[in-house]
């Protein structure tokens, strides 16, 4: 994953919902692959009791609408960064 893209999202979330963890994910996700060629990051919500990958998964509203917000700040500071960079 691209430390640069990362960061960035990790200030949007902490913006958000005032924290942030980071975490390694042993799944094969598609970004994994992406970032061979592209700069990546990933946004993890967390999923109720832990399960992960299964029928029964399943996350909070609030999460999602936080998710949302950090997902929107993250993109606002990315356009931001192109704009001073162009």
């Amino acid at each position: 994953m691209d430390e640069h893209l990362l960061k960035l999202m990790e200030r949007a979330i902490l913006r958000t919902t005032g924290v942030a963890r980071r975490i390694t994910s042993g799944a094969g996700h598609d970004a994994m692959i992406m970032a061979e060629k592209v700069p990546s990051a990933m946004m993890f919500i967390r999923s109720i009791g832990g399960i992960s990958h299964h029928p029964d998964e399943s996350v909070y509203l609030e999460d999602v609408e936080e998710a949302i917000r950090a997902g929107a700040l993250f993109l606002s500071d990315l356009a931001e960064q192109g704009k001073r960079t162009a």
